[in-house]
């Protein structure tokens, strides 16, 4: 299973950036034909508070939730909020705690994360799955 980062779907649902738009789409086909896309709760919580943020219409929204709704897998636990507090303390890093629990989840559910954002190269070595930076 591959673990979509929150930017990968907003890259699909937007236009922002048409090479990224385009990449993300075909990823996300991919995936979805070869039955190896999970998304968590936590990547649709930032999905929609991001799309809202940049005032997309809440029909878009709402019937992109429905479709991803039928990936997701279940949110973090208290464990793994905990460790993620951990890692963020020691690395000084709890700016990026939602990239932390991201990593975490992947981890229980997926043998690989992808994503646009380099700030995943600092937790590769909090996990065993690969990370792939777009």
């Amino acid at each position: 299973m591959v673990y979509l980062d929150t930017n990968i779907l907003i890259y699909a649902s937007i236009q922002q950036d048409e090479k990224k738009q385009k990449n993300s789409i075909a990823l996300i086909e991919k995936l979805v034909e070869n039955n190896e896309l999970i998304l968590s709760p936590l990547v649709l919580q930032e999905f929609i508070f991001t799309l809202s943020k940049l005032k997309i219409d809440s029909n878009i929204i709402n019937n992109d939730m429905q479709f991803y709704l039928n990936f997701t897998t279940q949110n973090y636990t208290k464990t793994m909020l905990e460790e993620a507090l951990e890692i963020c303390i020691k690395d000084r890093n709890c700016k990026n705690i939602n990239d932390i629990l991201h990593t975490k989840l992947a981890t229980k559910y997926a043998t690989k994360l992808i994503t646009y954002d380099n700030d995943f190269k600092k937790l590769q070595k909090h996990t065993d799955i690969i990370i792939e930076i777009l």
